[in-house]
């Protein structure tokens, strides 16, 4: 469960993935097809493919062959918006024209899968999200095993992070943070939880050092002197 978690949290990072992602639960609740992960790395490992072939056109139908009907017009849907947010030019390509006749020989299925995928856009779009024009012929396809690194990583961060909060070092603390903070920004805010619990807490030790420290006078009865400490130890006139 928790890589499948890692590896839907890689996929988020991409804005037309997220854009599409209510559209992918979606037809997964209707037609029972894969999960929204596993059906965008179908069409990112179909790129990946054509990217690499001089006749990606011809190429094109044989790479959804082994998906259920339902399934490959969802891989062929996002490939087509995959291709568009590569190119927004209106000009076309052989490799567009060949799978779009792919897509109208489907006829309803792709008119329902057309339509989700609009209002999961438009739903984005009113949230003040923005898709990201991408290359995804040159990225790499997510894998459980870049998910099983990001989850040791996750946890070594942590570890790095309760030691230098235990060693009350704030020279530390800070040092720490400062490259954390540098490496999680680079990551995608893959370390972020343990960003924000090492300052939280470091905030809190810099407070405690700078508290004013309380003094108080206790006083013993049927004498002149009070406890060690007291501010009023000295000289006391006497009566």
């Amino acid at each position: 469960m928790s890589n499948n978690i890692d590896l839907l949290t890689i996929c988020l990072e991409d804005s037309l993935f997220a854009a599409l992602y209510d559209a992918l639960c979606n037809l997964e609740t209707k037609w029972h097809t894969s999960s929204p992960v596993d059906m965008w790395i179908e069409a990112l490992s179909a790129r990946q493919k054509l990217s690499k072939s001089r006749r990606p056109d011809l190429l094109l139908r044989q790479l959804f062959v082994g998906l259920n009907p339902n399934e490959a017009v969802v891989a062929k849907a996002i490939l087509m918006w995959i291709l568009f947010n590569e190119d927004r030019s209106t000009g076309k390509s052989p490799l567009k024209d060949a799978l779009a006749r792919m897509l109208l020989e489907h006829h309803e299925t792709w008119n329902v899968v057309y339509s989700e995928f609009r209002k999961s856009e438009s739903r984005n779009e009113q949230m003040g999200y923005e898709i990201t024009q991408t290359d995804y012929s040159k990225n790499a396809v997510p894998t459980k095993v870049q998910c099983q690194e990001i989850s040791q990583n996750c946890n070594l961060a942590h570890e790095m992070v309760s030691y230098a909060l235990e060693s009350h070092n704030l020279q530390m603390c800070y040092a720490l943070y400062y490259i954390l903070s540098h490496i999680d920004y680079q990551e995608g805010h893959t370390y972020e939880n343990e960003v924000r619990r090492l300052a939280n807490q470091t905030d809190e030790m810099e407070k405690a050092n700078h508290e004013p420290r309380k003094v108080e006078n206790i006083f013993q009865k049927d004498s002149c002197n009070f406890e060690p400490g007291s501010t009023l130890n000295g000289d006391v006139l006497k009566q």
